[in-house]
């Protein structure tokens, strides 16, 4: 039975684990007839979906999350009888070319699991064997140690276990924040690819999130801006952050391109990005012009050239030049 039921409080591996089903399925042939991706829908969409018939070119996989019907919380979908039944029948008689692929996310560090009680979980584990991706604690060393090795070598890093230990003191357990410190570590070793202790103490901050400095952009918000970027340049070389407003802006370049003339699906799948992340920066662009993307592009890329170049001896003012000399401010 093609059906897969994913929960924890680790959204990071849950989605990994969901990728990996879609790409073993499909391959690298993803698109709107063969899959989709839904967020909690209600009763009428959700039994639609179990029963959606495979199409004549192949394989379909349907990505559903739904604790709201496993979860005993406020927001849990309340079920008559007759609609409970109703979701039991579809389950027990899916397409064996359409792959269904459950997940409940349970909250964070709360310690919660699918209601054992009601009856759909009772007949879905008569189906299949729930995968758990539960969370771990900065204190499990021995098992985020070699996992975030290995999330290293994926991104062709290499990191040892004192260096590993340091990034979970510094960042925490999240394997999200851990991968995005990881990425930002690969920028700061290049072309080196071995993570020291003093690359960590240099870019990884639970104070300066560089990652907030794109919002501040787009609002406009020049005092923040600058600040926070002061609070990084203290601590770090230039090229990192540099680098990172680089790569976001081309991306939010592309977005704003093709944002008009792509569905958000389709979209996703050209930039290689998750479909959610890239509705919320649709939303952050709607009031910013292409032109003034572009005039940061090239403003940014002027004061790189400054600064490798000797022009430029302080970051900071070629930063201001950057922003303060284009149409956004």
């Amino acid at each position: 039975m093609p059906i897969h039921f994913l929960w924890g409080d680790e959204d990071f591996l849950i989605e990994k684990a969901s990728n990996k089903i879609k790409k073993e399925i499909l391959g690298e042939n993803v698109n709107e007839l063969n899959y989709r991706a839904v967020d909690n829908p209600n009763f009428s969409t959700f039994s639609e979906l179990i029963r959606t018939n495979a199409m004549m070119f192949g394989d379909i996989v349907i990505q559903i999350k739904c604790q709201k019907y496993f979860l005993e919380t406020k927001s849990k979908e309340k079920l008559d009888e007759k609609q409970v039944t109703e979701l039991i029948n579809g389950l027990n008689n899916i397409s064996d070319r359409v792959h269904l692929i459950l997940i409940c996310e349970t909250p964070r560090g709360e310690k919660k699991k699918p209601d054992s009680r009601k009856k759909l979980y009772k007949e879905l584990i008569k189906l299949t064997k729930p995968q758990e991706f539960p969370s771990y604690r900065s204190y499990e060393e021995y098992k985020l140690i070699p996992i975030i090795k290995k999330m290293a070598s994926e991104i062709e890093l290499k990191i040892n276990d004192s260096e590993a230990s340091l990034l979970i003191q510094t960042v925490g357990s999240s394997l999200r924040d851990l991968s995005i410190q990881l990425e930002k570590l690969k920028l700061y070793a290049y072309p080196e690819k071995l993570v020291t202790l003093q690359m960590i103490r240099n870019v990884v901050s639970s104070n300066s999130d560089i990652f907030s400095l794109i919002d501040f952009i787009l609002a406009k918000d020049w005092t923040k801006t600058m600040n926070l970027l002061n609070e990084i340049l203290q601590k770090e070389h230039f090229l990192p952050s540099l680098a990172f407003l680089q790569t976001t802006i081309t991306n939010m370049l592309k977005i704003k391109l093709y944002a008009g003339s792509m569905s958000t699906f389709d979209l996703a799948i050209k930039l290689n990005q998750n479909e959610f992340v890239l509705k919320k920066n649709i939303e952050k662009l709607a009031n910013v012009s292409l032109d003034n993307l572009v005039n940061l592009k090239i403003n940014l890329t002027n004061a790189e050239y400054n600064l490798k170049s000797g022009l430029i001896k302080d970051p900071l003012t070629a930063y201001e030049l950057a922003f303060f000399g284009g149409d956004l401010c």
